[in-house]
């Protein structure tokens, strides 16, 4: 319930908001979404509802402990901001999410046996994006690829590169096309996250 701003014996008449009651163990969060990332969205989880759950980052950068789940979206695209709204519903049994709360929602997209690279790996030529690979000579050589997605910090590669590949992680500023390169792989952890990928850092 919220406050209730007459006082006793206030004189009141028929009609006046007295005070506003509301059902916090499950909140509503609204938001949109560009049409590019609708369409990644929907193309990439047709087959897998589990994939209307998303999460709640809070104002102060925290995750909200329980997931929702998108219940409903709009039927059109809004043509002033080219945006379409969704509406997702999470339980809120410890009443911390109130009325008029602020956040980001995270959705997730189905990706299978995809092939990716850190952003930090890669720089951009006229709109072309690279990477430097170091091939079995020990020789760093750049290789553009297509990027199919951006996913954190990581791009998915949709062509030009392969699974094997060595590609050089860090100091990428100070290496040139063909620059002899001694590599030292990354760690496992760093590898685990990146899909598998196999990469080098450069040293002098």
């Amino acid at each position: 319930m919220d406050r209730i701003p007459f006082k006793t014996g206030s004189l009141i008449n028929e009609g006046h908001l007295l005070s506003s009651v509301f059902d916090s163990n499950f909140i509503y969060a609204y938001f949109r979404v560009s049409e590019k990332e609708y369409l990644q969205y929907a193309k990439s989880n047709q087959s897998d509802r589990r994939s209307d759950q998303v999460s709640l980052i809070q104002a102060d950068g925290s995750t909200h402990q329980f997931p929702g789940h998108i219940e409903t979206m709009e039927g059109e695209f809004d043509t002033s901001t080219g945006t379409i709204a969704f509406r997702a519903k999470f339980p809120n049994p410890s009443h911390i999410l109130k009325h008029g709360s602020t956040g980001k929602i995270r959705l997730y997209t189905r990706v299978e046996s995809a092939l990716m690279v850190p952003q930090k790996s890669t720089f951009e030529i006229q709109d072309k994006t690279y990477v430097f690979i170091v091939g079995a000579d020990n020789k760093a050589r750049v290789q553009s690829f297509l990027p199919a997605a951006r996913l954190a910090h990581f791009y998915i590669v949709q062509s030009g590169l392969n699974e094997g590949d060595r590609i050089i992680y860090e100091g990428i500023k100070d290496v040139r096309d063909g620059m002899l390169i001694k590599s030292i792989p990354v760690s496992d952890s760093i590898r685990l996250n990146t899909g598998g990928k196999h990469k080098t850092k450069a040293t002098s």
